[in-house]
């Protein structure tokens, strides 16, 4: 049999493990290892040297993790100062960009609320790539939340037989499960932030399904 010492890739902890368990071999059994190798006041000198350093860095360690949650706690304190400087500031200046650089301050914008949006333009039908399919498409909407769309079989001047099926991010959607030859009406709106900002149906376009 061959002696090893199964430390491979072992971290520092693990090999003054083996060291300690081989000095007690060796010191459990002097008739046999009459003349150990290193010697055991040699080997034990340095698992004690390794010994006082794994501590020293467990010291440090655990000195640096209360370092760190003392840092964070001095850095949410400051946090909350700023937190009572900045609408200071904001009152005191007036918003004046000119005051609020003086506090070595940053300023941004004040984004304009968009309002109600604009009719969809532009809205048309073409033929889908199977039967009974049908794609619209118009020309998309700055500021819009989504699009809505909608389509009837029926008179497009009575509003009741138009039929909501459907909402898109995208300026475009497909009709689906459509009956061939029937001759179909679409429309499409933007949608706002809230209802009453919604525009105007699109000007309704037909096509017959294919």
């Amino acid at each position: 049999m061959i002696a090893v010492l199964n430390l491979k890739n072992a971290n520092a902890e693990e090999i003054l493990r083996v060291g300690k368990n081989v000095q007690k071999g060796f010191s459990d059994n002097p008739t046999i290892f009459t003349d150990p190798k290193p010697a055991l006041t040699t080997s034990a000198a340095h698992t004690a040297d390794l010994d006082a350093k794994i501590g020293a860095v467990a010291a440090a360690e655990k000195a640096r993790t209360a370092a760190i949650l003392a840092r964070d706690t001095a850095a949410a304190v400051v946090m909350a100062d700023l937190n009572v400087s900045l609408p200071y500031v904001q009152e005191t200046s007036g918003g004046d960009p000119a005051i609020i650089a003086k506090a070595n301050l940053d300023t941004k914008s004040q984004s304009t609320p968009i309002g109600k949006m604009p009719q969809v333009q532009n809205f048309s039908l073409t033929t889908g790539d199977q039967p009974g399919a049908v794609d619209g498409q118009w020309d998309a909407v700055d500021g819009r939340k989504s699009y809505e769309h909608a389509h009837c079989t029926g008179d497009p001047a009575v509003e009741a037989n138009w039929k909501l099926v459907g909402s898109s991010s995208a300026s475009k959607t497909t009709f689906t499960g459509l009956t061939s030859g029937t001759r179909l009406w679409g429309r499409a709106r933007a949608k706002g932030t809230k209802p009453a900002n919604d525009g105007a149906w699109s000007q309704p376009a037909t096509i017959i399904v294919p």
